[in-house]
């Protein structure tokens, strides 16, 4: 009987050293996924990123500069342009700003920003909205009309992409 009770014990710590050995082996990988990501993250490659919109490469030291900077233009509810249908398209922007400074220029000309977007959008066909292409063109678009706004000059300044996070054509 003594040997019967002298099994399980040994069963036990065997159990016991198997799970402390996992669990140091799990905390040590995600010490060395940790390391490895934030040391990535420090030193990023001098290849450079592409942008969202327009394709163009920056320098990967500029992103290292300061978080992403986002501003939210009101939701835009618009008819389509288009003699046959009732289409409406309704969409929420985001546009990443390339500095604060730029975000301070867009916040004081919203209202001039966001009667520019509207009528652009109205501008707009059911076609035009629902082709393939046709998100990343007006944002391209919508880029191109708030920079100049902005009076933004290269491609690292103002408005750096433009994000549709709702995008609806009925």
């Amino acid at each position: 009987m003594a040997e019967a009770q002298a099994a399980p014990k040994g069963n036990k710590k065997l159990i016991i050293i198997v799970v402390a050995v996992v669990a140091v082996l799990l905390i040590a990988m995600a010490g060395a996924a940790a390391f490895l990501l934030t040391r990535s993250a420090d030193h990023g490659d001098d290849a450079g990123v592409e942008t969202h919109e327009t394709g163009k490469k920056k320098k990967s030291e500029k992103d290292a500069d300061h978080p992403p900077i986002f501003e939210k233009l009101q939701q835009f509810t618009v008819n389509l342009n288009s003699p046959d249908e009732d289409a409406m398209l309704q969409t929420d922007i985001v546009v990443e700003m390339a500095d604060a400074k730029s975000q301070e220029r867009i916040k004081a000309q919203m209202p001039k920003i966001q009667s520019q977007v509207n009528q652009l959008l109205r501008s707009k066909s059911p076609q035009d909205v629902r082709a393939v292409d046709g998100m990343s063109k007006i944002g391209a678009e919508v880029r191109t009309l708030i920079n100049r706004t902005l009076g933004a000059e290269g491609d690292d300044e103002g408005v750096l992409s433009v994000n549709f996070t709702t995008f609806i054509v009925q």
